[in-house]
């Protein structure tokens, strides 16, 4: 799903690339001229370069053993994947300039996929995609965006139901809500505990949920 999210382009940096299978399989498809595949571990770097050796793409295939995307400069995809959702806004906003200039941000949360898409439309980029693949009864998501120059205005709901899904009416969507909802349920069955109860907060989890 993360690969097929990929417009052609000349150059893929992949953050937290581990094994470095989606810029080998982007290179193998033709998607991309180059790519970086870049990990703050060394060990990963390890079996990547093992793998890129493998697949006869040592030359087209550079590593760097850094954080987020800090050597993503003059790369037009950038794609961070397999992370929460809130490292993900970290390391976009650590390095805010190197994302804006990019054509591309394939981002793949594991959670909080909501904290990706408030940063992203209150920080002036368009989310011009979204798909969802299910893998052992969980659902995945996502979010490709680019840099736009103006805010979009939101409801709150938005944020997690995805616009773009919503407005595509995605076949697994049901089951990406389904969670999102119980949570929810739970977040106002907390809030109206005797001895703590919020009614603002109840009102606003309420008016969510519905």
């Amino acid at each position: 799903m993360i690969a097929d999210s990929v417009k052609p382009c000349k150059c893929v940096y992949d953050t937290g690339s581990d094994h470095a299978f989606i810029p080998i399989y982007l290179m193998q498809n033709d998607i991309c001229k180059k790519a970086i595949a870049a990990d703050i571990n060394r060990g990963p770097m390890d079996v990547a370069f093992k793998n890129i050796k493998k697949f006869d793409l040592i030359g087209q295939i550079a590593l760097a053993l850094c954080y987020g995307i800090e050597n993503a400069a003059g790369c037009d995809c950038i794609i961070v994947a397999g992370m929460g959702g809130q490292l993900i806004v970290d390391i976009l906003e650590r390095h805010h300039s190197l994302a804006k200039d990019a054509s591309q941000l394939v981002l793949q949360p594991m959670n909080a996929p909501e904290k990706i898409r408030k940063y992203l439309w209150d920080n002036g980029y368009n989310i011009y995609y979204e798909n969802l693949c299910s893998e052992k009864h969980k659902v995945y998501n996502v979010i490709c965006a680019r840099y736009a120059g103006e805010k979009k205005p939101y409801e709150e709901f938005e944020l997690h139901s995805s616009e773009y899904l919503v407005k595509t009416n995605h076949n697994l969507l049901k089951l990406y809500l389904e969670p999102k909802l119980r949570r929810l349920g739970d977040m106002v069955s907390g809030a109206n505990d005797p001895n703590q109860k919020n009614s603002r907060l109840i009102e606003k989890l309420e008016a969510l949920v519905k």
